[in-house]
């Protein structure tokens, strides 16, 4: 009887703490640099137009370093999904009388001690020059818009700032929009080497995630489109929140998350052809969705 009054208590434990917390990260990411006087900076977007967009082009500025890698981040947040999927099926197992389960619930502890460690040991620095992350894709958007205003198609340019601060430039931006929301293309973290991604997050952008598709297959790129992974923030967020066709297009491996905001993220560990393939990308993108 214990043990199940133990089990039941475990679940309402995370029956109420879990939306909480959901609400909470969900208000903060959505509103904190706008609502916290403590998260506001003084900084500045970048934007070019030409015409009426029929999309627009985005690459964050700003960079940042951490004490771990982004790669112990996100495997931190992965973990933390997985203990947290275990925990209910113990209590609902102990629930049921399966009591032999109990005695998992001290590895359970310990192990979601592990996986919060990367969170709360990555504080914020600024020892990254940002190579990858992100001047690869502000190159790679660039060279895209200098191509396409040879072909005077309608595409905006938008270079962001704050985005490591929790896309406080991306959703400053948005703020002082109106009219009908556009198809959003960011360009995030454009490595030499690894597999191509196009991201997302929430309900899939259909009509933009097919025109991506449509033309990795013309240009013969092997792309994956998925959600983006627990752990990433991208400015594609702040566009889907506020109503727009979004999705992130990237380019790595592990060696990219592990180089990702640290000091090895510099010039001298890339050459820059994954942004210039980026840059073809983007263009034949554009002019497929014209």
């Amino acid at each position: 009887m214990a043990t199940r009054r133990g089990a039941a208590a475990a679940l309402l434990t995370v029956g109420a703490f879990l939306p909480v917390l959901w609400l909470a990260s969900r208000w903060v990411r959505m509103h904190g640099t706008a609502r916290l006087p403590w998260l506001r900076a003084g900084a500045a977007n970048l934007e070019a137009v030409r015409g009426e967009p029929i999309a627009w082009l985005v690459a964050h500025l700003d960079s940042k370093s951490q004490t771990l890698p982004m790669l112990w981040r996100i495997a931190g947040s992965v973990a933390a999904s997985a203990i947290t999927a275990t925990a209910i099926i113990v209590a609902l197992l102990q629930l049921a009388g399966v009591s032999s389960v109990g005695r998992l619930w001290a590895a359970i502890t310990m192990a979601a001690v592990v996986a919060a460690l990367p969170g709360i040991l990555c504080f914020v620095r600024n020892a990254s020059s940002g190579a990858v992350d992100n001047a690869s894709g502000v190159v790679a958007i660039v060279l895209a818009a200098e191509e396409l205003s040879r072909a005077s198609l309608p595409v905006g340019v938008l270079i962001t700032s704050a985005e490591e601060l929790g896309l406080a430039g991306a959703r400053a931006w948005t703020s002082t929009r109106s009219g009908k929301p556009t198809m959003m293309i960011n360009c995030d973290t454009v490595d030499d080497a690894g597999r191509w991604y196009c991201m997302y997050t929430g309900d899939r952008p259909a009509a933009l995630v097919a025109a991506v598709n449509a033309t990795a297959l013309r240009l013969g790129v092997d792309l994956t489109t998925r959600p983006l992974l627990p752990g990433i923030l991208a400015d594609s967020v702040a566009f889907a929140d506020a109503g727009s066709e979004s999705v992130t297009i990237s380019r790595g491996n592990l060696r990219t998350l592990a180089r990702i905001h640290t000091r090895g993220d510099n010039s001298a560990v890339m050459t820059a052809a994954g942004a210039a393939d980026a840059s073809l990308f983007l263009t034949a993108l554009v002019t497929e969705i014209s």
